[in-house]
């Protein structure tokens, strides 16, 4: 019997432990307060009432004592932890001083929980963030409001006019408010995106948004007339157009950014994978599992690579962008242009008529000239007129203003220099009759007769133009959108020309100013700037993707499946074997592959080198560690075994170097079996050197069928098998099934043991024939029990081996070892009968009730009987096949093929028993006669009649072929000392350890 101590309520403290309990009692004596009177004398207070409702523990003797200050202290009554008080402060014992601490420390624990409050609110946020970020309908907006704000502005410029610019305005507002809101959610919500290369570049394209805002661009960008004697400022539109263009490229980063999160959440799921079992079933070459290409989660490397290098792209691109349209020259600086010339020619014709008023006419001439040559309406026309070859058609600028402006005179002056520049209404019918019959190269067009009519008219139309005076006319103002001043179109879509041949302070006083149309530019460009756009977009993601490509497939990939290999072993060492497995499975499937290619190849080849040529196969660097990670794993999984799953995954979790082998136990639930080679030591001494390929050659079979039964063999000392069935996290009916298996494992290792071949030429043997005679033959003892075991590492840091712990390990060598008493080969404890179901019970004999030294309770023992004799040794095959990996790996399927069946709830074990010949040969012995004789003579030497289980027992003695080895051992134990008569102590149980 095992002494059992006292029970405890809470667990042992370790050493650790009491020294941090030293530790804080010491920092108690060292902790002070000063509080009041009547702070002092409320928690004497309570401390009575404490003291008083706990009189178990050392209760507290509080006094109030006077110090020299007029001070209470409050001391202990246990005198080792007694309060002194020392210059005036108040020191307290350990016990009493949490309760002045927590007096004390009071605003700092508000503190603390205000702290704790706003940590859990600020995770709530994140977490919060975070799956918005993650939302696909999130990201589908994002998406949506980026392709906008890339092509809004051209949508505006190529199918809009002014009039609705505030209403891209507030699209654009709506842009820029949510993508601040998308930043700021994302830096919430992305441990890693708050000022990272993405969050800047986010940042500086949300910014680029107020470039797009009419206010904004005309403050930046607009035609400033502020000066005109600046000819420059003629160009300030285009700048800021090409300005405008450029910085919007950065916006497509966002198109990148949302590309990768397409391709992310548009990888194909995973297919299911195909059941190894039929795979294994259908013994088809081509059933290999197929390589895993997608994961879960990406590697921290492939995400710090793959941000590295979208980002070079992304700034290579840029680049290129920004810099290259800045080292290009305008085709507008390469030759003055026609307006230019043509306003210089207004300027100087109308100076001549001054001097000279009969030359008045050639002033009207210059400016019919300037609008009929670039004629506006001409310009809108499908076909040039008189099917001319040229005309202002193919000139996507035409004037449409025409005037007089001012830098500091006022308007009435204006007023009177523009009542002598008005057309004469002669001039202006002579040009348009020229026109209608000219046919020349360029051919100007005539104009609608409303135009007409506002040539002929004297110049009204007043407009201010940047807080400057203008007086002209408008060519344009009985069109459908009329445009009665510049300033009723966008600042894109105008250019203003100037004469130049003019001094600086002639501008003091009026000039000349001509503006010209330029929509259909702007049009034009903003179609051209969408598809830039897109081919941008595309350029981007693609060169993202293939520069990634090759990174990916020869280091990212590779390392993402060796961490993929990593983290399955870590979670369950046991995998390694099935991943080693899977990948002799894609090495076989590529070999097969590679000569069907080689084959193919040959034959459409003409070549005769081609015959000897060989293909180079040296494998790369990352192929071989992945093949080496599968190893080492394999090679844990066989030498650590079940036992050794927390000690592995415990040290492989973490980025730590270090290794801790000596991993605290843990207790397991089992069933813990014992397997004994008899006679080991003889042949050991006779066969020697050979003795390993003997033991390999049992522990073969013991192995696989364990492994077959679902069971896991532990370790081996030589002659006997430790193996366990885990019983842990098991309902009551898998619990049953486990117990069937271990009943049905080592029946079944019985009847391979003895019909196999290989173990049956140790028979002929002369060494063991001479030691052991007629009893030469391999043979093994089983032994089941039931109970609580601790799993874990035993040895030290030099050296290690996972095992199992338990009085019932040994309890179970205990019943092993009784096999010999009772002459059987398999007993099984109570325990583990008690989990069987009915049809396995009923095969077990109950053949005594013992009391086994670390057990508390008396256990009854039943036998499987088997007369393993009978069992014919099956004639020695000669395979045609050599032993490799590959049979190795069929033979492994094989057995998990029935692995899974025989845990099939629908596959009764009694029933694999009723239809193995073997087993049933080995029970052809036992009958029911001799069954029922033998458990009414059990029954009368329970019950204590002696005589009577003496008469029964000695006829099932020699009811068999050979003698009944239980039978005999308990007529032993009755008859010497005690003569077939029961003792007065008997009740139906007795020590294991009695001589029979």
């Amino acid at each position: 019997m095992v002494e059992r101590g006292p029970t405890q309520a809470w667990a042992p403290r370790t050493s650790t432990e009491d020294a941090q309990l030293k530790v804080k009692g010491r920092e108690d004596l060292k902790r002070t307060v000063t509080p009041t009177s009547s702070d002092a004398a409320t928690f004497a207070t309570s401390l009575r009432e404490a003291a008083a409702g706990e009189p178990g523990r050392n209760a507290l003797a509080v006094t109030e004592q006077r110090s020299a200050g007029g001070r209470p202290s409050i001391t202990s009554s246990d005198q080792g932890s007694r309060s002194q008080e020392k210059g005036g402060e108040l020191v307290t014992s350990p016990s009493s001083s949490s309760v002045l601490h927590s007096y004390k420390g009071a605003p700092s624990t508000m503190k603390s929980k205000a702290k704790g409050k706003w940590k859990a609110f600020a995770h709530g946020v994140g977490r919060l963030c975070s799956c918005i970020a993650e939302n696909k309908a999130f990201v589908f907006v994002g998406t949506f409001i980026t392709v906008w704000a890339l092509i809004g502005d051209d949508l505006k410029l190529l199918v809009t006019n002014r009039p609705v610019d505030n209403i891209f305005d507030g699209l654009v507002v709506f842009c820029i408010v949510f993508f601040t809101l998308e930043v700021l959610v994302c830096s919430l919500g992305k441990d890693d995106y708050f000022m990272s290369f993405f969050f800047c570049l986010d940042v500086l394209s949300t910014l680029t948004l107020f470039m797009d805002l009419t206010v904004v661009s005309e403050a930046l960008f607009g035609d400033s007339d502020s000066d005109p004697s600046n000819t420059r400022t003629s160009r300030t539109a285009r700048v800021g157009a090409k300005v405008g263009r450029i910085v919007r490229v950065l916006r497509l980063i966002r198109i990148v950014k949302l590309f990768k999160a397409f391709l992310a959440s548009s990888k194909p799921k995973k297919k299911p994978p195909r059941d190894r079992l039929s795979m294994a079933e259908e013994d088809d070459d081509d059933n290999f599992p197929e390589e895993e290409e997608h994961f879960d989660k990406e590697s921290l490397v492939g995400k710090k690579l793959s941000a590295k290098m979208t980002q070079r792209t992304i700034i290579l691109v840029l680049t290129l962008l920004i810099v290259l349209p800045l080292l290009r020259v305008e085709m507008t600086e390469r030759l003055p242009s026609s307006s230019l010339y043509a306003m210089d020619e207004i300027l100087q014709a109308y100076q001549r008529a001054e001097a000279n008023s009969s030359l008045h006419a050639e002033y009207q001439q210059a400016v019919l000239k300037l609008i009929y040559y670039h004629n506006w309406f001409t310009g809108r026309l499908t076909d040039c007129p008189q099917s001319g070859p040229s005309c202002s058609k193919y000139f996507l600028a035409n004037t449409f203003w025409f005037g007089i402006g001012g830098y500091s005179s006022d308007i009435a002056a204006l007023r009177s220099y523009a009542a002598n520049l008005s057309l004469m209404p002669e001039q202006v019918d002579a040009w348009d009759d020229a026109a209608q019959t000219q046919n020349d190269i360029f051919n100007y067009g005539t104009l609608p007769s409303g135009v007409l009519e506002i040539l002929r008219s004297n110049w009204t139309m007043e407009c201010t133009i940047y807080n400057e005076n203008y007086i002209g006319f408008s060519l344009l103002g009985s069109e459908p959108h009329a445009v009665d001043c510049p300033t009723h179109l966008r600042y894109q879509e105008v250019e203003r020309v100037m004469p130049r041949m003019m001094p600086v302070e002639e501008f003091q006083k009026w000039f000349f100013v001509s503006y010209f149309d330029l929509r259909p530019f702007v049009k034009a460009e903003a179609a051209y700037s969408m598809g830039t756009t897109a081919f941008v977009c595309v350029i981007l993601c693609i060169a993202s993707i293939f520069f990634t490509s090759s990174a990916n497939v020869l280091v990212l990939a590779p390392v993402e499946k060796m961490m993929r290999k990593v983290e399955l072993i870590r979670a369950n060492p046991l995998k390694a074997m099935k991943i080693a497995d899977d990948e002799f499975q894609r090495e076989e499937m590529e070999k097969k592959k590679r000569a069907n290619r080689r084959s193919w190849n040959l034959r459409k080849s003409r070549n005769p080198m081609d015959l000897v040529r060989t293909e180079a196969s040296e494998p790369m660097e990352t192929v071989i560690l992945e093949k080496t990670i599968i190893k080492l794993g394999s090679l844990l999984a066989l030498g650590f075994g079940e036992a050794g799953v927390n000690i592995v995954s415990s040290n492989m979790a973490g980025a730590n170097s270090g290794v801790n082998a000596m991993v605290e136990g843990s207790m397991v639930d089992c069933i813990v079996g014992i397997a004994r080679i008899l006679n080991f030591s003889t042949a050991t001494e006779v066969l020697q050197g050979k003795v390993m390929t003997f033991v390999n050659q049992i522990a073969e079979i013991v192995h696989g069928v364990v492994d077959e039964c679902w069971g896991a063999v532990n370790k081996n000392d030589g002659d006997s098998f430790l193996i366990i069935w885990r019983l842990a996290d098991l309902t009551e009916s898998e619990e049953r099934k486990m117990a069937d298996l271990s009943v049905l494992a080592f029946s079944s290792i019985v009847g391979a043991v003895a019909r196999s071949s290989v173990l049956a030429g140790y028979r002929q043997h002369p060494g063991l024939q001479q030691r052991l005679r007629d009893k030469c033959r391999v043979d093994l003892s089983f032994a089941l029990h039931r109970g609580w075991a601790i799993e874990g590492a035993v040895g030290s840091d030099f050296k290690i081996d996972a095992s199992y712990i338990s009085p019932n390990v040994s309890v179970a060598s205990s019943i092993e070892h009784a096999t010999r008493k009772y002459g059987v080969r398999i007993l099984v404890s109570q325990t583990v009968v008690e989990l069987c179901s009915k049809e396995i019970v009923n095969k077990l004999r109950i053949i005594d009730k013992v009391t086994i030294k670390g057990s508390l309770v008396p256990l009854e023992l039943s036998c499987l009987d088997l007369d393993f004799k009978r069992v014919q040794v099956e004639e020695s095959a000669d395979l045609p096949i050599v032993w490799n990996s590959r049979y190795r790996f069929k033979s492994r399927h094989a057995i998990e093929v029935r692995k899974h069946h025989l845990w099939n709830d629908t596959f009764s074990k009694a029933h694999v028993m009723k239809k193995d010949p073997h087993f049933q040969e080995m029970r052809t012995h036992y009958t029911v006669p001799f069954l029922q004789n033998f458990n009414m003579g059990y029954q009368n030497y329970s019950q204590g009649e002696w005589q009577v289980a003496r008469n029964l027992l000695t006829k099932t003695h020699g009811m068999l072929s050979e003698k009944d080895g239980p039978s005999g051992a308990l007529l032993r134990f009755m008859e010497t000392p005690y003569q077939f008569k029961a003792p007065e102590w008997w009740r139906g149980v007795h020590a294991l350890e009695d001589e029979f």
